[in-house]
């Protein structure tokens, strides 16, 4: 009856791989995180800014900065990497594109998601974004920014944030912050993404005239199937194996 039970719990846990497997949810490496360093402000302030260098963390990276530092009104900074390796009000240099850091496709997913920590005193708003379509002739490709809604993280709290692939928000085209399946928008080019990272915000200044984000962004955990199999227990069976608010 043990070795049976023992076989069922194995014949179960190994159907539950392939899903696991062939999970369609993009995130980011550390690698990946720690390279993120190209900003955009909206609105646009000298007081809006990412501190470099980037936070190393062992399984992640930290982002400090700032959000209309002596001003008044919402405010927020995209944090990410293009496809040109400029920063923001920068030139070209030795930066590392979106596309050399292996994040110039997102073919064959349907979510993106970033585990984030606020480690600041008050609430801040994150959500995650990107840009597709190549512009240039001869593709002539619609630039699409695609969004998921703001998430508040409170103090010391860590959240996953998610864009969901077919309930997001989409400018371009036809769309003007639409809350839209863009897996049914045709034309998409899933390869020629252009731009991609997260936005930081909030209504300036936060209580006791706070403007400094401090946030901890790490890949989302492996999922809890390919965990077991790598613990053995399948042995059982004895088988190896533009920014809006919105």
């Amino acid at each position: 009856m043990k070795k049976l039970l023992g076989l069922c719990l194995g014949i179960a846990l190994l159907m539950a791989i392939p899903l696991a497997v062939s999970a369609t949810t993009f995130t980011m490496n550390p690698s990946q995180l720690q390279a993120l360093y190209e900003t955009y402000e909206n609105p646009d302030s000298e007081g809006t800014f990412l501190s470099m260098p980037v936070g190393i963390l062992p399984d992640g990276a930290k982002y400090t900065g700032n959000v209309l530092t002596n001003e008044t009104g919402w405010g927020q900074i995209q944090i990410g990497a293009n496809f040109w390796g400029i920063p923001y009000g920068g030139s070209a240099g030795d930066e590392a594109t979106n596309v050399a850091l292996g994040m110039g496709s997102l073919a064959g997913y349907d979510s993106y998601a970033l585990s984030i920590e606020n480690v600041n005193e008050n609430a801040w708003e994150f959500n995650l974004y990107f840009n597709v379509g190549w512009t240039d002739s001869p593709f002539d490709e619609t630039n699409y920014y695609v969004q998921n809604a703001w998430t508040t993280i409170n103090k010391d709290e860590k959240k996953q944030v998610v864009l969901d692939f077919t309930s997001c928000y989409v400018w371009g085209g036809a769309y003007n912050g639409d809350l839209i399946d863009f897996t049914t928008v045709a034309g998409v080019n899933w390869d020629h993404i252009t731009n991609i990272g997260l936005n930081i915000g909030g209504n300036m200044p936060l209580p006791g005239v706070d403007y400094t984000y401090e946030a901890k962004v790490n890949p989302i955990p492996v999922p809890a199937t390919l965990l077991l199999l790598g613990s053995g227990l399948l042995g059982l069976a004895g088988i190896r194996k533009r920014f809006n608010k919105k």
